[in-house]
């Protein structure tokens, strides 16, 4: 490994984080560039004194929080997944029945399919804002 490459790997060796691959291709550049040596012996030494600091203990509802928070997230990917979806599904249908009533009413039929989804969907964001859940606070 280059001087270049080993120097961002060298928090990561003192703290014990990486690959045993990466591990070795460090060490061994350390034993051939003093100056990479003495930043990694430095870099031991306060990780050392780091790891015996004291941590303060989490608060206890930081885990219900952090599942609620996940949950919210998994959530809204999801409507966002099945909005998307819908929107495809009633295109498609759309498109269809278009095609199907274009020889009984012409191209008036068209100009209906351009105005019912707008409506439709009107009706539809108020019902889905309707159901909406209130928001619950991560603090």
């Amino acid at each position: 490994m280059t001087h270049e490459d080993v120097r961002p790997l060298l928090a990561l060796s003192a703290a014990g984080m990486l690959e045993a691959a990466d591990e070795r291709r460090v060490r061994e550049h350390a034993r051939e560039c003093a100056e990479c040596a003495m930043e990694l012996a430095a870099l031991g030494e306060l990780a050392v004194e780091l790891a015996i600091l004291p941590s303060p203990a989490p608060s206890p509802d930081l885990l219900a929080r952090t599942q609620a928070a996940v949950a919210a997230d998994r959530d809204r990917r999801e409507a966002q997944r099945l909005g998307v979806a819908a929107v495809v599904c009633a295109l498609v249908i759309a498109a269809a029945v278009c095609l199907q009533l274009q020889p009984i009413f012409g191209p008036m039929v068209w100009l209906a399919a351009a105005v019912a989804p707008s409506v439709l969907g009107a009706g539809a964001a108020v019902m889905l804002v309707s159901h909406l859940r209130p928001e619950r606070s991560f603090r």
